[in-house]
């Protein structure tokens, strides 16, 4: 793992520790991102087995991984892994895996952080801090494409590329509600037990989705809908696909009704942590939302999937 340090902004650990700041919503879990990957994977291996044979022969020189495998769907875990495991990794990458509209006002530069370009020289695995989600794919992207880049930053890419492209497609990415990514939204699905709504987003939706087994699942959501809407998904760009999300989030993911007056809800705080969301308004929601919510969760990760099969063959031409 510290291998993957020299590739990151360089960080004092003193500083970091007293810097630290609250653990960001991680979006999709682990689940999420395999079955993105697989839909890419069984879609590139239809139709441009070639591009596949690629990535997999990329992949497998990811010799020194201690974090994930180097399968595909491993490999979409694996800039998770690294922000949860690293201190140093988690204040330089965690705000590339999202682009934060506010509601009232959808503009992509102060989402962006001023859209920041590399630094001369720089690969695009070093930073800058503050960038979003849009420019980091562009940077990757941009990466894979150029015949110059090492075979070192090229396994970098891909791997920020495989995880980056599930990010983009979650509308939790995509607003900035001042909940830290639906961490501090509490919501209770009919007799169920209060959850955060980005644990029942992007884990508790995505489980139902996902089933059992992902690699079927894959195979079931790659086939699922009409080959001209999985067609017209691949257009476009990370910068459009973040704002389509940005209107599934107001439309669907917080669409949450009127919140009651009289309920408030306080997490309990693990063991040795303090709790950062306080006194949290309860929203109950019912069938309607749940199965708005599943299908818009079926479809993103559906799209998702397509939209990386598209970079990648972008990308390994």
């Amino acid at each position: 793992m510290r291998r993957w340090f020299r590739t990151l902004p360089v960080i004092a650990a003193a500083a970091t520790a007293l810097l630290l700041p609250p653990r960001p919503c991680l979006a999709w879990g682990p689940e999420g991102h395999r079955v993105v990957a697989l839909i890419a994977d069984r879609l590139l291996q239809q139709s441009d087995p070639e591009i596949r044979t690629k990535v997999q022969a990329l992949l497998a020189t990811d010799k020194d991984n201690g974090l994930t495998k180097s399968d595909i769907a491993s490999e979409a875990t694996w800039a998770d892994v690294l922000r949860d495991k690293s201190p140093e990794a988690r204040l330089g990458t965690s705000a590339w895996h999202a682009v934060r509209f506010k509601p009232d006002n959808p503009d992509i530069a102060a989402a962006c952080f001023g859209r920041k370009p590399l630094p001369s020289g720089y690969p695009a695995s070093r930073g800058p801090q503050d960038n979003c989600v849009v420019d980091k794919l562009t940077q990757f992207l941009a990466e894979l494409k150029n015949p110059e880049t090492s075979q070192f930053q090229r396994l970098a890419a891909v791997k920020f590329v495989l995880n980056l492209a599930g990010e983009v497609n979650d509308p939790l990415n995509a607003i900035d509600r001042g909940d830290q990514g639906g961490h501090c939204t509490v919501v209770q699905v009919g007799p169920q037990p209060p959850l955060r709504l980005s644990t029942y987003w992007d884990e508790k939706l995505v489980r139902q989705v996902v089933g059992a087994n992902v690699a079927q699942a894959a195979a079931r959501l790659a086939t699922e809908f009409p080959p001209a809407e999985t067609r017209s998904w691949a257009e476009g760009t990370p910068e459009t696909w973040a704002r389509e999300n940005f209107e599934i989030a107001k439309s669907v993911t917080y669409a949450l009704g009127a919140e009651p007056t009289d309920s408030k809800f306080q997490f309990p705080a693990k063991k040795g942590q303090t709790e950062s969301c306080q006194s949290l308004a309860l929203y109950r929601v019912g069938p309607e939302y749940e199965e708005k919510a599943f299908a818009a969760v079926k479809m993103q990760l559906a799209k998702a999937g397509v939209r990386l099969a598209r970079m990648l063959r972008d990308g390994f031409k």
